[in-house]
This record gives structure tokens, C-alpha cells and sequence, in this order.
């Protein structure tokens, strides 16, 4: 069967080679259908150019003579020289309206010199002409200089699309001859365009500034095929041509060009779009217009389509009938080859299926129909240790343990034979476990039985060691199970051990926060008892002066006195609410906290040194309250505490300044700011480790930073130190913003100092 087939790379070219002549066949036969119907469509387009243009000078031509024939008619002369005669005119409007509708046109006037019109056909309609100044008009213009004049554009009045004759009208008076007025004919053009709608494509008429002025769709009409230049707008606009239409511009795209001038385009845009043409241009130079016939592309793809599936067919037919007789030749000959084959494969199939028998590592036996052995090759001579002669006539059941005897039987009548597993005796009594399966043989010779044997007693040994292995894996699981019960009670006395400890360190860290709180409290005792002094020595003098003008009678100014006692011991409370709002225990809830009152809590408590100390405070926050999300102690604590490390560093500077500034957003900045001396660069990696300060001894504990770093890392914000270019430190807090609570006033002072 091999020598009938073509070579593998043979094969691998033909399959290679059909679709791409399958694929060159069509792409020629396309192209040149392609050609052809292109070269159809553009002898059609040219054809029926020739003939419309041909209709469009002979509609135009049979109109030229009119102008000059009415304007030679002294009626019209009489009319245009005596302007005020009434009777004059009404005549003649008569008689425009009459050759209008002898002529089949559109209207006809007549201009006097300024390029007024006196008489119109259309005298008694709303849109008469009469009284309109058309001296801008070219025609008017041409015909003022003595020559026919031509023009084509919309109607100011009706805005109908025509093309206009003009005549001069020449009179002859005592100063000789001169022209004193034009004579109008206006033709319309729409009639023209209804005989194209039987074409077979679309039929564009434009002007040399590329504007659509006839088309047979009417999507298409005052439109412009290129952008309009500003100079020829002006142009246009000036002789109101177009009378002020928009003429969009017409998004043709030009997609090839052919060797007979026609093009191939497609309209991006408009009433065509998506839609591909054949353009077929004729020009008109007697009127200064081009003619261009779109050829729609439908009949060429179509042509294009069916021409490929003819030839696709034909290549088809040619491939196949090759194919055919290709078989057919390849079927004779593997008939041939088949026959000698099969003869030596019968030859060569017994001899294999001998020595397959015979090589097979599966012990096979052959038993007649009473389950007596008759053969037995090599590998079940070895399993059973038994020689052909030595079984002759003897069952299979006597080579057997007498318990799997009873099996033999089931498994020959059985329609599908199982596998069964036996134990076998070898003549020195020793036994091997085997695989038996029975199946039925077909033999000329009667009923014969192949018993398949196979030696299991790898797989034996291997079932037993995998049986130790689990009862040993389960014994490991077991003690393994138990460390891990022991583990686990270890772990969570440790777990409770390390919980005990936390609760011990937050409570000492507290406490310790507490300790510097009451540190700073006996920093400001002096300030407080100067603050508490004032006020009692005012107390002392006013309740004197009270006591002395109620003896003399002057109850009222006893009265005043007494009110200026009750405000200072007012403002004493004040100074005592402050430092018990300061030495008081934090809560863990947070909630929103307004930046600048704990600012001008912190600000109250340090008023009597930062007007001591003449200190300059700057507050750069804006209007409305700021809100973070903290706990409003903990940030005051904070707060205090770096206003007073910046008093402290500033005692020596000579123009203390302080510079408060919070910058709001997603997360919300804090800055503490002085002109102190500020942080050397060797310290600024230690300012907030424990018990760390460059104060003197008795000055501070180093505590203060380390606590302020502290709670802002609790509050989940972040303190940073850092120094000004300018001179002095700042420190800036970062903390989460939040929405303001539902009641953004802040509480009376009684109540946030309780």
C-alpha cells in the first residue's frame, strides 16, 4: 500500500499547492471580470454623460435669444425711459407674464440702469421682483457693458435654482445711443434634473469652485466637492450666487485611479455614504461647468463574486476528475500488491504467532473439552515446573490447590471469564500464587478452553509490604496526633502568657503617659500660679471696695464690684478645668475631633508663657473646622506637647514665632513649627526613642516624643520631625480624615472641661 502513495514531501507540496491555485485562479479570473465590468460601467457613464450634456446646452440654448428679442421691442424701451408712467408699466408686466408662459420659463423682468427692477412677470405674486435692486447681479453687470450676459444661482426672492440671460436695452435720445437697462430671462433648472432620475447612477453638476449646483439626488445639491477657499467665499457671497447657503463639504474619498481617467471614491459621509462609485467627468467649457457621473459598484461585485465561483467551480471539476483517476490508478495497484502481500503475511503470521506463543511472559494452556491439558508453552512449563509429556491427559485442577478446584469450572462456563487468582503446585510441593483467566477457543478440531496464567508473586510481596507500611504510617499518625495535642495546649498557655503581658505593657504605658502629663503639669505651675494670683489679688481688692460702699450706701457700685468678682473666680475655673481636662485618663474610642479647638485648647494652656515670652503665633488653617479621626485627649496631649518643646526651644531666640498649620484633604497634616535652633542632623533619628533628650539634668525625662509617637501610631496617623531651610524644627502630624459629626458645634466649655 506504501509503494501506491506519493512520498510524504510529495503529499505535504500538493496540499500546499491546491488551495494556492485555488486562490490564483480566482484572484485572476476576479481582476479580470474586475476590468471588464469596469471598462462597461465607464463606456455606459460616458454615454450617458454625452447625452446629458447634450440635454443640458440644447435646455439652455433655446433661451438665449429671448433677452435680446424682448429687449428690442420699443414697448420695453418706452417703459425704461419713462419709469413713472403707470400705464407704461402695467403693460409690460403683461406682456413679460405672457412670453413667460409662451417661452415656458421661469420669470422675466427688466432692470433699470441702477439695476432696480421696474416690470416683472411676476408682478402680481407675494414674490415679485419689482422694486428689487439686483445691481450686483453679474448678468447686470455684463449687460451694462453692452454684452449678453450669462449667470446661474439662487433666486433671492423665490430661492429657486435658475440660470439667467440678460440683454442689454439701448435707447436712442438727443444724446445719442445708450444702454439704459437690462433685460432678464430666468430658466429653471429642475426640470433638467427630473430627467435624470431614470439614470442608472448619480449625475452631479458643479460649478469651477466645485459647488454642486444640479444633482439627480437631492441630498447632494449645494454641496461643495473641495474646501472652499476664504477669497472665493467672499466672491460668492458678493454675488449671491449661492444667496448665503452653508455648502457642506461633500467628504468624497478617492480610492484609485484608472488608465481611461475614471476614478474609483466612496462617500465618507452623506445621503451616500459607504456607498462606491465609478466617476465619469465630462467638462462643459461654453458654461464653465464639469459633469460627473457616479457609476454605482453593486453589478461589479456582483460580476466579481460570480465570476470567482465559476472559476473556483471549474478549478474544482479539474482537481476532482484528476483526483478520480489518480485513485482509481491507485486502487488497481494496491489490489496487486495486496494479494502477493497477504501471501507472505499468512507465511510470516504463523511463524510470529509460534514464536509470540512461545516468547510470551503469560503462561498459556489449551484445554480440550474436559478440561484435560493438550499444550502448554515455555513460560507455564517454567510456572508449573512441569514438562509437556508430564502433563498429557491430566486436568488442569491437578496442578492446583485442591480449594481453587471448584473455581476451574465456574470460570468455564462463564460467558466473560474473570480474573482469578490460584495458588499453583510445583512438583517439590512448593507453591506460587498465579492470574487465571479461561476464555473459549474456535477450533475445527471441537470445543478447546485457553486458560491464561501469570505470575503474581512480585505483586503478593509488594501488597504486604504496602500492608506493613500503612499499619506503620497509621502507628506515626498517631503519635504524631498526640505531639500535636501537646503542642497545641503549649501554644495557648503562651498565647494567654504573651496576652497577660500586652495588658501589662499598655496599662505601664499608660501610666507612663500619665507621668509625663503630670510632669508637664509641674513645668507649668509657676504659669498657673501667676495666672491664679492676678485674678485673686483683683478678688481681694474688689471685695474690699465692696465691703467699704455698702457701709456708705453705694449699693450699686457695691453691685458692680461684686459682678467683677464673679467673672474672675469664672476665669480661675477656667484655669482649673484646663489642667484637669489635661491630667485626666484617654478613652480608646475614636470619633471625630476638630483640629483647631484642640489647637486652641493647647494654645489656653500655654497662655501665660506665650505672652511672657512675647511669642509671634501665625495660624495658617482654613475658615471652617478641620475633623480628623482620633481621640480628642490623646491629640491634645500631642499637641501640648509639641507646642511646648517649640517654647522651650525658642527661650533664647529673640523674636520667638510660632507657626500653626493644618492642611486638609484624604489624610489631614498637622505642623508644629518654630524658629528655634533646631534639630541637630545627628539627633533626628533618635528624637523619638525613649528617655532621649538633649535637656539639661531635671529638664525633662525624653519621654515626650516617644509618647507623642506613640499615640499617633495608635490613632493610625504618623508623627514626623524635620528642620526649616530657614531656620528652626517642624513637626507634622498625619491623620485620617473624616466627615464632620452630625452636630459640628462644639460643646459648651462647662461640659468639655467636666
Amino acid at each position: 500500500m506504501q509503494a501506491t502513495r506519493l512520498p510524504r514531501r510529495w503529499r505535504r507540496l500538493l496540499l500546499l499547492l491546491v488551495p494556492l491555485g485555488l486562490a490564483l485562479s480566482v484572484w485572476q479570473v476576479s481582476l479580470l471580470a474586475r476590468e471588464e465590468a469596469l471598462d462597461a460601467l465607464y463606456a455606459e457613464g460616458r454615454n450617458e454623460l454625452r447625452l446629458s450634456a447634450a440635454g443640458v446646452s440644447a435646455y439652455l440654448s433655446r433661451h438665449d435669444y429671448l433677452p435680446h428679442l424682448l429687449a428690442s421691442r420699443e414697448a420695453v424701451r418706452y417703459a425704461v425711459t419713462h419709469p413713472d408712467d403707470p400705464a407704461a408699466v402695467m403693460r409690460l408686466n403683461r406682456l413679460f407674464d405672457d412670453f413667460r408662459g409662451i417661452a415656458d420659463v421661469s420669470d422675466i423682468y427688466l432692470l433699470d440702469a441702477t439695476g432696480t427692477t421696474l416690470a416683472a412677470s411676476n408682478w402680481n405674486l407675494p414674490h415679485s421682483f419689482v422694486g428689487q435692486n439686483y445691481g450686483f447681479r453679474p448678468y447686470f453687470l455684463d449687460a451694462m457693458q453692452g454684452r449678453m450676459g450669462r449667470f446661474y444661482g439662487l433666486g433671492t426672492q423665490s430661492g429657486e435654482r435658475g440660470y439667467y440671460f440678460s440683454a442689454p436695452v439701448r435707447v436712442t435720445d438727443a444724446r445719442g445711443g445708450h444702454i439704459a437697462g437690462v433685460l432678464v430671462v430666468k430658466v429653471l433648472v429642475a426640470p433638467l434634473e427630473a430627467n435624470w432620475t431614470s439614470l442608472n447612477g448619480e449625475l452631479l453638476v458643479s460649478d469651477e469652485h466645485g459647488v454642486v449646483f444640479m444633482a439627480s439626488s437631492p441630498g447632494l445639491r449645494l454641496a461643495s466637492l473641495r474646501p472652499l477657499q476664504a477669497g472665493e467665499r467672499e466672491r460668492l457671497n458678493a454675488t449671491r450666487r449661492y444667496d448665503g447657503a452653508h455648502l457642506p463639504l461633500l467628504d468624497l474619498t478617492r480610492l484609485g485611479r484608472r488608465r481611461d481617467g475614471s476614478r474609483l471614491m466612496t462617500f465618507a459621509d452623506g445621503p451616500l455614504e459607504g456607498e462606491r462609485f465609478l466617476s465619469v467627468t465630462r467638462e462643459l467649457p461654453a458654461l464653465n461647468w464639469q459633469m460627473r457621473m457616479l457609476k454605482p459598484l453593486h453589478a461589479l461585485e456582483s460580476a466579481q463574486w460570480q465570476a470567482g465561483m465559476l472559476a473556483a467551480g471549474l478549478y474544482g471539476v479539474v482537481i476532482l476528475a484528476g483526483g478520480i483517476g489518480w485513485q482509481r490508478w491507485r486502487l488497481r495497484r494496491e489490489r496487486e500488491l495486496f494479494a502477493s502481500r497477504e501471501r507472505r503475511a499468512l507465511a510470516e503470521g504463523q511463524a510470529r504467532v509460534r514464536g509470540i506463543i512461545d516468547r510470551t511472559r503469560a503462561g498459556l494452556l489449551v484445554l480440550d473439552e474436559h478440561a484435560a491439558l493438550t499444550y502448554l508453552n515455555p513460560t507455564a512449563q517454567a510456572l508449573f515446573g512441569q514438562t509437556p509429556q508430564s502433563v498429557e491427559g491430566r486436568h488442569l485442577t491437578e496442578l492446583l490447590a485442591p480449594a481453587d478446584a471448584r473455581s476451574i469450572a465456574a470460570l468455564r462456563h462463564a460467558r466473560q471469564s474473570p480474573a482469578t487468582e490460584v495458588l499453583a503446585l510445583r512438583p517439590g510441593g512448593d507453591g506460587i500464587p498465579l492470574e487465571l483467566t479461561v476464555s473459549r477457543l474456535v477450533s475445527p478440531h471441537g470445543q478447546r478452553w485457553l486458560a491464561t496464567v501469570f505470575d503474581i508473586s512480585e505483586r503478593k510481596a509488594q501488597e504486604h509490604a504496602l500492608a506493613r507500611a500503612r499499619d506503620q504510617l497509621e502507628q506515626r499518625v498517631a503519635e504524631r496526633t498526640r505531639d500535636l495535642l501537646a503542642s497545641n495546649q503549649r501554644l495557648s498557655s503562651e498565647i494567654d502568657e504573651r496576652k497577660r503581658a500586652e495588658a501589662s505593657l499598655r496599662q505601664t504605658q499608660d501610666e507612663l503617659v500619665q507621668a509625663a502629663k503630670l510632669a508637664v503639669l509641674g513645668q507649668m505651675a509657676a504659669g498657673i500660679n501667676h495666672e491664679l494670683n492676678q485674678p485673686l489679688a483683683a478678688i481681694r481688692a474688689y471685695a474690699e471696695n465692696a465691703r467699704t460702699f455698702i457701709e456708705r450706701g453705694r449699693h450699686e457700685t457695691a453691685d458692680a464690684n461684686l459682678e467683677q468678682i464673679v467673672e474672675l473666680t469664672a476665669r480661675m475655673a477656667e484655669i482649673s478645668a484646663q489642667l484637669k481636662q489635661f491630667s485626666r485618663r484617654s478613652g480608646d474610642n475614636l470619633a471625630p475631633v476638630s483640629v483647631q479647638a484642640s489647637f486652641g485648647y493647647a494654645l489656653r494652656l500655654y497662655r501665660s508663657r506665650l505672652v511672657d515670652a512675647g511669642v509671634t503665633i501665625t495660624r495658617d488653617w482654613p475658615p471652617g473646622d478641620v475633623w480628623v479621626h482620633a481621640d480628642l485627649v490623646r491629640l491634645e496631649q500631642v499637641l501640648v506637647n509639641l507646642i511646648g518643646n517649640a517654647l522651650q526651644a525658642m527661650s533664647e531666640t529673640p523674636e520667638p514665632h510660632l507657626w500653626l498649620r493644618i492642611r486638609p484633604g484624604e489624610t489631614v497634616r498637622i505642623e508644629v513649627r518654630d524658629n528655634g535652633p533646631g534639630i541637630a542632623e545627628d539627633h533626628l533619628g533618635r528624637v523619638f526613642e525613649p528617655f532621649f533628650t538633649t535637656k539639661a539634668t531635671g529638664k525633662g525625662l525624653g519621654l515626650g516624643l516617644s509618647i507623642s509617637a506613640r499615640i499617633i501610631d495608635d490613632l493610625g496617623g504618623q508623627l514626623d520631625a524635620g528642620n526649616v531651610a530657614s531656620g528652626g524644627a517642624c513637626f507634622t502630624i498625619t491623620l485620617p480624615a473624616c466627615a464632620a459629626p452630625a452636630t459640628a458645634e462644639p460643646p459648651p466649655e462647662e461640659e468639655r472641661h467636666a
